[in-house]
């Protein structure tokens, strides 16, 4: 692949032939396009970049919401798919370190989130490409599906903070928004 246009996630190499560079990011010592855009592979440099749409309006403190795609031991992936106060729909990729995750201690990501729920972050950090989250405070899940039969969870009205699933009837728990299921997703 070169000079082409990728879409975000594509797969443009390995951490073996190339640096990632803007616009691209890495994951298990694979490179992909982390926003919409041509490719340039440039083999003299050993460098991997995507030239394209970015949302240049984004900044720092904004609202995003997205779906989680990935949930890896430090950090949990999401394709941030509505963002407040940029023009049109961009879809961008965004992930949330486990330290951004909650103001208390988190052991294990997998059980704050799952996969395919919508999230509302707060964007923290963005540099090379890449944009941080945090779910901190009052934000958190907006919209969970229960990890057995993937029917939308509620609060649950026993036990607070834990959310239940009313087709199976199965508990979990999650890094719940403070407006958790009052939010009109799209």
């Amino acid at each position: 692949m070169g000079n082409e246009t990728t879409i975000i996630g594509d797969y443009l190499g390995t951490i073996e032939e190339f640096v990632p560079g803007e616009g691209t990011y890495s994951d298990d010592g694979k490179i992909y396009a982390s926003n919409i855009g041509r490719a340039i592979l440039d083999p003299e440099n050993h460098t991997a970049r995507v030239d394209g749409k970015f949302p240049s309006e984004l900044k720092i403190g904004q609202v995003v919401f997205g779906d989680i795609l990935n949930i890896r031991k430090n950090i949990v992936t999401i394709i941030a798919r509505k963002i407040q106060g940029v023009k049109g729909k961009i879809d961008v990729r965004t992930g949330i370190y486990v330290s951004n995750i909650s103001d208390g201690y988190v052991e294990r990501p997998e059980d704050m989130f799952g996969i395919g729920d919508i999230v509302k972050g707060k964007v923290i950090k963005i540099e090379s490409g890449m944009i941080d989250l945090s779910t901190k405070g009052e934000f958190g899940v907006v919209k969970a599906f229960c990890k057995r039969c993937r029917y939308p969870l509620v609060e649950s009205e026993k036990f607070e903070g834990k959310l239940v699933c009313p087709s199976c009837g199965h508990r979990e728990q999650r890094k719940i928004a403070k407006d958790y299921g009052n939010v009109a997703v799209i």
